[in-house]
């Protein structure tokens, strides 16, 4: 999770830089992709950002060094996209995407302040229908557990929505404790965020050992939960994504310095040309990654 400066933009560590540098080259290739069509079919090709604040972080090793965020990032690809649109509920953070008209003068872009859930169900999506013959690419990129799942469904039944999301691994892992079944509320968020939860039950199993209490009774058995490993939990994030687009990247894994991993990356579509690209990329970023 990224830290905030003394002016008010976030210091990001180096997984997050290489999740831009993915995020600049898949829309590179998405808009070369989407430009070719215009020739054809397609009428206008938006990208839509819902967690849009981080405009120019600061990197953590060198707080001196800024790093473009997904807004400047999306704003230079070449060819250009037709429109912009930026979300966040932060009204620092939508005031320094607002100024970034000075700097693109000539690229249409909308801010949106407000909860991302709301915003993308009743503004944006009503904006795309399928028989609008435009698409969007939509970067799910959020502080943590804050995009519901029936928001992903929303996107998906467009049929005109690809989604590059960001899946919070980590904010999962430590809503569930370890020496105890989570309670509804743990449950009732993580089904909000996946969609499923069947998958909890199988990962808290009675302790094998009986305690005996002082006057040598036995105590009641004990619960406690398996390490969930990081792998497991993206891959079934992405089989709920399966569910519902007709084609899903396989998760790259993003981790900080201390080799723990915060979240996985991973592109749904609707085209299958989208997911090759994306696991070309993945697999190019993990070449890199263990030289």
């Amino acid at each position: 999770m990224s830290k905030i400066g003394n002016e008010g933009e976030d210091i990001i560590g180096r997984w997050s830089e290489e999740k831009l540098d993915l995020l600049a080259k898949y829309l590179k290739a998405y808009s070369v992709i989407m430009n070719e069509q215009k020739k054809s079919w397609l009428k206008a090709y938006y990208y839509i950002d819902a967690f849009a604040g981080s405009v120019r972080p600061r990197a953590k090793e060198d707080e001196q060094r800024y790093i473009n965020g997904s807004p400047i990032r999306a704003l230079q690809t070449e060819p250009k996209f037709d429109g912009y649109w930026f979300v966040d509920v932060n009204p620092q953070r939508v005031e320094r995407v607002r100024k970034l008209r000075e700097d693109f003068p000539n690229q249409i872009i909308e801010t949106y302040q407000g909860d991302c859930n709301g915003i993308l169900y009743n503004e944006i999506i009503p904006k795309i229908p399928y028989s609008s013959k435009k698409r969007a690419f939509v970067f799910l990129d959020p502080y943590g557990l804050q995009v519901d799942w029936e928001n992903v469904k929303e996107l998906s039944n467009t049929k005109t929505c690809d989604i590059f999301v960001n899946f919070s691994v980590m904010g999962v892992t430590r809503l569930l404790p370890r020496e105890q079944n989570p309670d509804l509320e743990v449950v009732r968020q993580i089904n909000k965020v996946m969609g499923n939860t069947e998958w909890i039950t199988q990962i808290y199993k009675e302790s094998p050992v009986t305690q005996l209490d002082l006057f040598g009774n036995a105590s009641e058995p004990t619960l406690s939960r398996d390490t969930i490993k990081a792998e497991w939990l993206a891959s079934l994030y992405t089989e709920q994504l399966r569910l519902i687009f007709p084609h899903v990247s396989r998760p790259v894994l993003m981790k900080n310095s201390t080799n723990s991993v915060l979240y996985a990356l991973c592109l749904a579509s609707h085209n299958q040309t989208a997911i090759k690209i994306t696991n070309e990329l993945f697999n190019r970023y993990e070449r890199l990654k263990s030289r």
